[in-house]
């Protein structure tokens, strides 16, 4: 592709029927993923006719394959960035070409991207204070709120155990000699807002608009850490439209005295959440390329489908049998549904090349498309790569919470107000998002440790904080009628 000027830049999916489109990118991706490991998935995929009816069952399939070993996770994950990269269109006012021969050198400049800056007003919070039902826990309360998550399957071990080792060392809440990019700076579940309280240095991309920068603004201002950020015409960029620019923009904000780490916690819904995904790659690996010490961070959705270990099936057994007197009755529904309700969750297992058993942990709906399941998996196989290549990676399973955005699905929030029925505990933003923060802390200053031969599956696992739903006895989709419908009742009843 020859050199062009600065402007504006964008990532489109192959010419086909516009209905369609999407959905053959789609399966044409995760065909390529699987082939050199599953051929007749590969096989399946390609000629599914109705790939919204059977996305969830491929995925999950998916999951299961790179659960098998080390190295097909590795290769799946290479081999699905790859096939995106040369099936997305990089588009000029002149010129189209496949995203995979983009050389972002040749076409632009950090030109026409000034920097902006606020310095925070406030000191900085020098202890790990969780926001919960009203109150600020700390220290003793928040350990003894840690040990209750952990005992009743809401978060996993390893996540509280990150979270303690942050409560013992506050000083690394600053997150002295690092720089985090966040990306989607005001998404619910990002971290600004804890880390600018903390004093942290940021770099945060978002949309442009009035609205969303004077919010940002004002977290910056309050807070007591640095936030630079992207100015074109007015302060932010669109990273599927300006990544070339914004490539060059970052190289420049990021010294030799400051370890990047890039977090990617940019979403869209739709299309467009694939060709983000797809655009947010291009960066990380464009910083991973540059800086041998970058760090990745992600945040993986509870509604997705994870491969977890022989503990959490076990934990999830355990919890089945011991449903007493309700057992009785949650079996004859299964019964009467011909197993639409209160399906037992793990009902298969298989062993990895080690002799280790997994099964997958579903939690992928319906009502939320095979798009958001490509775009997360797009950003679950960077993740996979950069492990694979000896990187520190911050990984965690967020929960489910209380979004502007679950607010606006009214079936998905019925069912939110009725999981605690079944253990499942639903957190507000706040709560969630500076867990979520000091989980990122730990995992900067200690790493978990991971055997060398250890599936790259397992980093999701590591740190997951996904609410209880992974070791809930019965398969979430199975419960989620039920759940809606107590949900409205609560509602009815004038509950949340």
């Amino acid at each position: 592709m020859g050199t062009v000027g600065q402007g504006r830049w964008d990532l489109v999916f192959p010419s086909g029927a516009p209905e369609r489109i999407g959905d053959m990118f789609a399966t044409a991706v995760v065909a390529d993923a699987v082939r050199r490991y599953d051929a007749d998935l590969a096989q399946q995929i390609e000629t599914c006719r109705d790939w919204r009816g059977s996305y969830r069952g491929v995925f999950r399939g998916l999951t299961a394959l790179a659960a098998s070993s080390a190295a097909v996770s590795a290769g799946i994950a290479t081999d699905g960035l790859r096939a995106a990269r040369q099936l997305l269109r990089f588009v000029t006012g002149r010129t189209i070409a496949p995203l995979q021969s983009v050389d972002v050198d040749a076409i632009a400049t950090a030109d026409g991207l000034d920097t902006g800056r606020i310095d925070g007003t406030a000191k900085p919070v020098t202890r790990l204070e969780i926001p919960f039902r009203g109150a600020l826990l700390a220290e003793e309360a928040l350990w003894q709120q840690l040990t209750d998550w952990r005992r009743r399957g809401i978060v996993e071990p390893a996540f509280a155990a990150a979270v303690e080792r942050v409560i013992d060392h506050p000083e690394w809440l600053s997150l002295p000699g690092f720089r985090v990019i966040v990306t989607g700076a005001t998404a619910e579940l990002a971290p600004l807002r804890p880390l600018l309280r903390w004093g942290a240095d940021v770099l945060a991309i978002d949309l442009p608009g009035a609205a969303r920068w004077r919010e940002i603004s004002a977290v910056a201002q309050a807070g007591a850490g640095r936030l630079d950020y992207p100015v074109s015409a007015g302060p932010g960029a669109d990273i599927t439209r300006q990544f070339p620019a914004l490539v060059h923009w970052i190289r420049a904000q990021l010294g030799t005295d400051v370890r990047p780490v890039f977090g990617m916690y940019a979403n869209s819904s739709g299309p467009q959440g694939v060709r983000l995904a797809a655009a947010m790659d291009v960066l990380v690996s464009d910083l991973l390329d540059h800086r041998a010490d970058a760090a990745v961070a992600y945040l993986g959705s509870p509604t997705d489908c994870y491969a977890v270990p022989e503990d959490v099936i076990a934990d999830a057994h355990a919890r089945l049998r011991e449903r007493g007197p309700w057992g009785v009755g949650e079996h004859l529904l299964r019964v009467l549904s011909a197993s639409a309700l209160y399906r037992p969750n793990y009902r298969s297992t298989s062993p990895d090349q080690l002799g280790a058993i997994w099964s997958v942990a579903d939690a992928l709906l319906a009502s939320q498309g095979p798009n958001h399941a490509l775009a997360q998996r797009l950003l679950r196989w960077r993740m996979v790569g950069a492990h694979t290549a000896g990187r520190t990676v911050s990984c965690t399973v967020a929960p489910p919470a209380w979004t502007k955005s679950l607010r606006t699905q009214r079936s998905l929030a019925a069912s939110y107000r009725g999981a605690h029925h079944f253990g499942i505990e639903v957190f507000e933003p706040d709560t969630a998002r500076t867990l979520l923060a000091a989980k990122l802390v730990a995992d900067l200053f200690a790493p978990p440790d991971t055997p060398a031969d250890a599936n790259p599956e397992r980093i999701f696992v590591a740190g997951a904080a996904h609410g209880g739903l992974w070791r809930q006895p019965f398969e979430p989709n199975s419960i989620l009628p039920v759940a809606t419908l107590g949900g409205y009742l609560h509602s009815l009843l004038g509950r949340r």
